[in-house]
C-alpha cells in the first residue's frame, strides 16, 4: 500500500470514528448546570423534568430564579447523616410549589437542614412534613404564600444538638401572608428551640401560625425577632417555655394573637424589648406557670396601646422598676400584670 493510499485509510477511520461519536454524543448547547442540588442530586438541563427519576420532583426555570415542584415527593433517606441539607439551592430565588403530600427529613435519622436556600417561596394547595435537627428552613428571605407546612424540629434521644433549633429561619426577612403553619418541637433536645426566628424583620399579613406545647423543652421560644415583628393580620397561636412572642420592636395592626408561656426566665409572657405598638387586633396573653414569679404578660420599655382587645390580664398599665433584665438594662418599664 502506497503512502498516500496509508492516508486515506487513516482519514476514513477517523472520519467514521468521528461520525460515531457525534451521533452518540451530540452536543448540547442549551446544556446547564444549576446550583440546586435535591437528596444530593444536582440538577441539570437533563434531569430537571424529573430530578429523583421517580416523577415526584421537577425545576422549571433558569440559573437565577426558578419552580421546585414537589408532587408526592419522599425525600427521607440520608445518605451522610451530616449532609449539609436535603435540598440545597444557591439559586438567586427559588419558589418551591407543593402538590399532594409530600415529606422531606421524616426518617429515622434527620439531616442538619431541612431546606436550605437564599431567597424561598412557598406556595401551592398541597402539604410538607419537614424535620431536622438544626432548621427545617433556613434561608436569607423566606415568604410563605400558601401551602400546609408542618415543621417538626427534632433530635435523636441520646444526641444533643447544637445551640439552635429553628423550624422557620430568616436572615433577613421573613413574610406570611398565607398558607398554614404547624411546628413541633419534637424530643429536641437543642438548649433553645425556636418556632419562627428572624434576624431582622418578621411580617405576618395573613394565614395560620400554631406552636404548641407538645414536647417542647429547655427554652423554647414561639415567635423571635432582633428587629422588628409586624402583626397584620392572620391566626396566630403560639406556646414557648420561655417567651411566647420576643421582639426588639413589636407592631400589630390587625390579627388575632394568643401567646402562651412558662415564663421559666420570670420576665413576662412577651418581650417587647423598646416599643411595642398594639392598635387593632386582637391579643390574649396567658402564663401557664402554675406559680408566676413576676405576674408579667407584656413588658416592654415603651408600649402604646390604642383600639384594641389586651385579654388575660388587667387593662391597666403599671409602670414598675426592674432591677435587671435579659438585656442588662435597668431603666424603668411597661407591664401588663396578671
Amino acid at each position: 500500500m502506497t503512502l498516500k493510499n496509508t492516508r486515506r485509510s487513516l482519514w476514513l477511520v477517523f472520519l467514521i470514528q468521528a461520525i460515531w461519536f457525534t451521533s452518540c454524543h451530540s452536543y448540547d448547547k442549551n446544556y446547564a448546570i444549576y446550583e440546586l442540588w435535591v437528596n444530593g442530586v444536582k440538577v441539570t438541563t437533563r434531569n430537571q423534568t424529573d430530578i429523583l427519576g421517580d416523577g415526584t420532583a421537577r425545576f422549571e426555570g433558569n440559573g437565577q430564579q426558578g419552580v421546585l415542584i414537589l408532587e408526592g415527593a419522599c425525600i427521607d433517606n440520608l445518605s451522610d447523616e451530616d449532609v449539609e441539607a436535603l435540598v440545597v439551592s444557591h439559586i438567586q430565588h427559588l419558589t418551591l410549589r407543593l402538590v399532594g403530600e409530600n415529606r422531606i427529613g421524616m426518617g429515622e435519622h434527620l439531616p442538619v437542614n431541612g431546606i436550605q436556600a437564599a431567597q424561598l417561596t412557598i406556595e401551592g394547595e398541597g402539604s410538607l412534613q419537614i424535620g431536622a435537627r438544626a432548621a427545617c428552613f433556613r434561608t436569607q428571605e423566606i415568604e410563605v404564600a400558601s401551602g400546609t407546612i408542618d415543621a417538626y424540629i427534632k433530635t435523636p434521644d441520646d444526641e444533643v444538638a447544637g445551640i439552635l433549633g429553628v423550624a422557620l429561619w430568616a436572615q433577613e426577612r421573613m413574610n406570611i401572608h398565607g398558607g398554614d403553619i404547624s411546628v413541633h418541637y419534637a424530643a429536641s433536645f437543642s438548649p433553645f428551640s425556636y418556632g419562627l426566628y428572624c434576624v431582622k424583620d418578621i411580617n405576618i399579613h395573613g394565614g395560620t401560625i400554631r406552636i404548641g406545647a407538645e414536647d417542647s423543652r429547655f427554652l423554647s421560644v414561639g415567635v423571635i425577632s432582633s428587629e422588628q415583628l409586624t402583626i397584620a393580620g392572620g391566626e396566630v397561636s403560639v406556646y414557648g417555655i420561655d417567651d411566647a412572642i420576643n421582639a426588639r420592636n413589636f407592631r400589630m395592626t390587625g390579627g388575632v394573637v394568643e401567646a402562651k408561656s412558662m415564663d421559666v426566665s420570670k420576665d413576662a409572657v412577651c418581650r417587647l424589648v423598646y416599643l411595642a405598638e398594639i392598635t387593632g387586633g386582637e391579643l390574649t396573653m396567658v402564663n401557664m406557670h402554675p406559680q408566676p414569679a413576676s405576674g408579667s404578660l407584656l413588658f416592654s420599655k415603651n408600649l402604646k396601646v390604642e383600639g384594641m382587645k389586651v385579654s388575660g390580664g388587667k387593662d391597666s398599665r403599671s409602670l414598675t422598676e426592674k432591677d435587671i433584665n435579659n438585656y442588662g438594662y435597668t431603666d424603668a418599664c411597661i407591664r401588663i400584670c396578671q
